[in-house]
């Protein structure tokens, strides 16, 4: 029989472009759990993103209000990237465009380094900001009734993660969270530049465990942690490293958490973080298959299609650890962490 008991989970999500997607479906199922009771997230990049717009439609509207805030974002972001030029428009009316594209630029420039200027990029960050202002309410991100929020964004002099709460969201915090330094100029903030999240804390894992009292933590992870074939030009070289990049933080830090929940946690009483790190219970949701089949270069290209279906794929997997796994909340982890972070 079903349990009815009511538990508190904290979210971390991960940061990947408008594969950020998925975890917009995997948010919407969770939401329709009632029993689960989200006080708490954690992101860089899109996660981060995807963190402040359903913080900001919990507490304006409920689950209801945050399940309509994040369709209406990701709808927005769809007609942004329309807005910005006739690529994407191109693209959706010719599906079999991209694969094309991707193929004649790879041929073309398989091993050639093309210069770049990320101020070019100035014009849609500008637009980005102007789907986050619409969209979010960062007074309620502000608020007392909102989840605590921990977004990250990385200190381009020092290259280490600024973790920002709630009191201090901004759209310029958001923006820094997802600034991809080769696409678009960094972010200042209080005279500090900032470049994406997902550099330095992908998501952020232990500010978010520090300070919540939830023992229960889900991971959404959006970016494939192996890949089938090894790239040769020069352009699948540069996404495979930003990609390993990107994941490498978070690999980091559950190898530490197995270490500490395998090895020093039997030494480990009281209270503090390390007693927090013993008892914590993890839980992930992914879909490896379904993203290791997305084109790298996808990401930055919001198709309808691509959108709707990473939405649906989320969805489905998170239905699916619901079906699985549901039980566990509150008793056990059942993430194997070891098996897969630290084999």
């Amino acid at each position: 029989m079903p349990s009815t008991r009511n538990i508190g989970l904290d979210l971390a999500l991960q940061g990947g472009g408008a594969h950020g997607a998925f975890t917009w479906g995997v948010l919407e199922r969770l939401l329709e759990e009632e029993r689960i009771w989200i006080s708490a997230l954690s992101g860089a990049s899109a996660g981060a993103i995807n963190a402040a717009v359903f913080a900001s439609g919990l507490v304006t509207g409920g689950r209801e209000g945050a399940r309509a805030a994040l369709g209406a974002f990701w709808k927005a972001i769809h007609r942004s990237g329309r807005d910005a030029g006739p690529l994407l428009p191109m693209m959706e009316a010719f599906p079999a465009t991209f694969e094309a594209i991707s193929q004649m630029w790879s041929s073309m420039f398989a091993n050639v380094t093309l210069p770049s200027s990320p101020e070019l990029g100035a014009r849609t960050q500008e637009m980005l900001r102007e789907v986050l202002v619409e969209h979010i309410d960062f007074a309620a991100l502000h608020s007392d009734e909102a989840p605590r929020l921990f977004l990250s964004a990385t200190d381009v002099r020092t290259g280490s993660a600024r973790i920002f709460a709630n009191e201090e969201l901004s759209p310029e915090v958001l923006l820094a969270s997802a600034c991809l330094p080769l696409l678009f100029p960094p972010v200042t903030i209080e005279g500090v530049d900032y470049w994406d999240g997902g550099y330095s804390a992908n998501p952020p894992i232990f500010p978010l465990v520090q300070n919540s009292p939830n023992d229960d933590l889900m991971v959404v992870t959006i970016n494939p942690m192996s890949r089938a074939e090894t790239p040769r030009g020069a352009a699948g070289i540069s996404n495979r490293l930003t990609e390993l990049a990107f994941s490498q933080t978070l690999v980091k830090d559950m190898r530490g958490l197995v270490l500490i929940q395998n090895e020093v946690g039997p030494l480990t009483f009281g209270k503090g973080l390390l007693a927090r790190l013993r008892r914590l219970r993890v839980h992930e949701i992914h879909d490896e298959a379904t993203l290791a089949a997305m084109p790298a270069g996808s990401k930055m290209m919001p198709l309808k299609d691509m959108l709707l279906q990473l939405h649906e794929a989320g969805r489905e997997a998170a239905a699916n650890w619901v079906r699985d796994h549901g039980e566990d909340l509150g008793r056990r982890s059942s993430a194997d962490l070891a098996a897969r972070y630290a084999p």
